[in-house]
């Protein structure tokens, strides 16, 4: 029988094991389809005792789990985890530290970019996992027993996995490159930037209004965020971004007016068209003083060609290094370093000590030159 722990007194003697190990995997099951934040359906746990999976949404007391799991005490194994970290950052408050994930130490020990967990466990552990329920509705109860099967073994092998990552990267000197990279994914920066991602989203795509309608698709954005968040329901189902940028543009000044929108659908025009009439009002006031996103910087001739030699700079130092380009840096990195950024990730950290340097060093010296 598969182990789902669904009573307060199995998850105490869980969390006793925890404590005692000197590390603990982890992995999650969630739905996100009508909700903005992810709802939390199952918590798989392995130390090297046991393997279990713990019932989020039975009714027991989940302190013990979250004391341990935000403790200091045993390192935090996950695959490819920002999105779990997302996840049990909502569904229990807490952010794992310490935190070791095993697709960036894979990639950097030189086994490829963004690898699948199922991958990485043929390659380094020599099992092929079952893809049989990878569309499970985990919302749903009762799970069958190869549901159950099939969760566990997403935090079977991470153990293992820890185990010959960790010797790999040091090995190859790398332990603090990772280290790096896992205290950044740790402290939940990325989870903060989502509302910003979705504001600048809708300020890109009015960048051709006039100061007027980008102040109102600003002021709609920020207020779609308020109330998704408030309802918990995701942005485009309470207002999508045709329809922000249509108000924008139209400005609205009725409820009739609101409903004769073809981006709003009716039972949206009922609901928020005082909202809607009110924002964009304010939008209208604030006009004055929005500061539109700059116009996207565009390279000329000699700055495309800087880019494209940085970038084959940067392909042979990581052929060498056995490293995928994009965990050092993508693409827009590159361009924007050829056109005179300079506050990007390439250029801090390990990053700027394997290639970051080097590839300023060209990019101030070609500079120079061509100014001379």
């Amino acid at each position: 029988m598969t182990k789902l722990i669904t009573t307060s007194a199995e998850l105490d003697r869980l969390c006793r094991d925890i404590e005692q190990s000197s590390w603990v995997a982890l992995d999650t099951e969630f739905e996100r389809v009508r909700t903005f934040f992810p709802r939390l359906c199952l918590i798989q746990i392995a130390t090297q005792d046991q393997v279990a999976c713990i019932d989020p949404l039975a009714k027991m007391d989940l302190v013990g789990l979250v004391q341990v799991l935000s403790s200091t005490g045993p390192m935090k194994i996950l695959h490819a985890a920002r999105q779990d970290i997302e996840v049990l950052h909502h569904g229990l408050g807490i952010l794992p530290k310490p935190l070791f994930d095993t697709q960036i130490a894979a990639a950097l020990c030189g086994h490829g970019e963004q690898v699948s967990y199922a991958q990485l466990v043929k390659s380094l552990c020599g099992v092929s996992l079952s893809k049989q329920y990878t569309r499970a509705e985990w919302s749903r109860r009762p799970l069958s027993e190869g549901e159950i099967r099939y969760a566990i073994d997403d935090v079977r092998y991470l153990g293992e996995l820890y185990r010959q990552l960790h010797q790999e990267l040091g090995q190859r000197g790398r332990l603090d490159w990772a280290e790096e990279d896992f205290q950044e994914l740790a402290s939940g920066r990325s989870i903060e930037s989502g509302a910003t991602i979705a504001v600048r989203k809708v300020q890109a795509a009015s960048r051709r209004f006039d100061r007027t309608g980008q102040s109102v698709a600003h002021v709609l954005a920020r207020w779609r965020e308020e109330m998704a968040r408030r309802d918990d329901r995701p942005r485009e189902w309470v207002l999508p971004l045709e329809a922000i940028l249509q108000i924008a543009q139209e400005r609205p000044a009725s409820h009739h007016h609101i409903c004769l929108l073809s981006g709003l659908s009716e039972g949206n025009a009922r609901r928020w068209s005082q909202e809607i009439l009110a924002a964009v009002q304010r939008g209208q006031r604030e006009a004055d003083n929005y500061v539109p996103l700059p116009p996207p910087q565009r390279p000329d001739a000699q700055e495309k060609a800087l880019g494209n030699r940085l970038w084959q700079c940067l392909q042979v130092l990581c052929e060498q290094g056995d490293l995928p380009t994009a965990s050092v840096a993508r693409r827009d990195d590159i361009r924007q370093l050829a056109i005179g950024d300079r506050n990007l990730p390439l250029l801090r950290g390990w990053r700027e000590r394997f290639a970051g340097a080097e590839l300023l060093a060209l990019a101030e010296a070609e500079t120079i030159s061509r100014n001379c």
